[in-house]
């Protein structure tokens, strides 16, 4: 299992060039390149996008072009929101560690976790300041430095009972060695109550990912009992919400569930899962795999 780095989920570049529209400040009068603020963020717009294509030594040349260009510039800094520097910061740790990452440079995690710090230590919305120290933490273990990252890992679950700080956590216990605490911090996952059936749909996705991840993690640590008892809840949050919430995606997460079934080596309840499919969904992008798999 490994930890999974996360971006932002939205852009405050975005949010705030909306406000300024609102405000007036980017009127058709001054909606050009002479105005800093339009300047400043069309500059992080184009980071963004390179950012998100993966193109992240051209997105970081980009950030820190904007961070000496008008960050460091003489007009009034008081036009420069304060989500606008963290949302900078974020961003060059976030380039930083992909770096280090795609070219195995791990003196680049250095110069990540000080923008990460930064960052943590710029952002006021807890939300964001869980964001900078879930991936802080994330550059810390990415660096073999285990204690340190579950020590962040902790404190965002004092805040914030995040998945991904769960497994994340759990994973580090696993580098030291601990088993049994990483087996507690599973178990925190595992006993997570099925999301009521008034809840927003959004909550049974991120609950079906979340047992999907966890029964891979416990056949990665030979628990196949775990496992098992895993892909039960699986099943049943599948068979209880399927019509009301997952009809259209119903064949994809039926799919998963019978692969989950054969990396546990269960092909009885893989071909019984995946018999369902063809069923439900006759012309599923899945069906030419299933039928294959059906006939053997």
């Amino acid at each position: 299992m490994s930890i999974v780095i996360k971006g932002f989920g939205i852009s405050i570049v975005g949010i705030l060039t909306v406000g300024l529209l609102g405000c007036g400040c980017l009127f058709p009068s001054t909606f050009h390149s002479s105005n800093p603020h339009w300047v400043l963020y069309s500059d992080l717009y184009k980071a963004q996008n390179l950012r998100e294509s993966g193109r992240y030594k051209a997105a970081l040349a980009k950030y820190e072009q904007v961070s000496k260009k008008h960050l460091q510039s003489a007009f009034d800094r008081k036009v420069i929101h304060v989500g606008v520097l963290m949302h900078l910061k974020y961003s060059i740790a976030f380039c930083y560690t992909q770096l280090a990452e795609v070219e195995g440079d791990v003196s680049l995690y250095s110069k990540a976790e000080a923008a990460a710090t930064e960052c943590y230590e710029t952002a006021i919305n807890p939300s964001n300041r869980a964001d900078a120290l879930y991936l802080w933490g994330y550059i810390l273990f990415k660096q073999a430095r285990y204690e340190e990252a579950g020590t962040k890992f902790k404190a965002l679950l004092e805040t914030f009972l995040e998945v991904d700080a769960l497994f994340a956590l759990g994973k580090v216990y696993l580098e030291l060695g601990d088993e049994s605490a990483a087996q507690r911090v599973y178990a925190r996952l595992e006993q997570r109550p099925l999301p009521a059936d008034k809840q927003p749909y959004i909550f049974l996705y991120d609950h079906y990912e979340t047992l999907v991840a966890l029964s891979k993690v416990y056949l990665e640590l030979g628990d196949e009992a775990a496992a098992r008892r895993v892909l039960a809840q699986l099943e049943e949050l599948i068979k209880t919400h399927w019509q009301k919430a997952f009809y259209h995606v119903g064949h994809d997460f039926l799919y998963g569930l019978g692969k989950a079934y054969l990396e546990l080596g269960d092909e009885v309840a893989a071909r019984h899962v995946f018999t369902q499919l063809l069923e439900h969904y006759p012309n599923s992008l899945h069906k030419a795999e299933v039928q294959r798999f059906l006939e053997k």
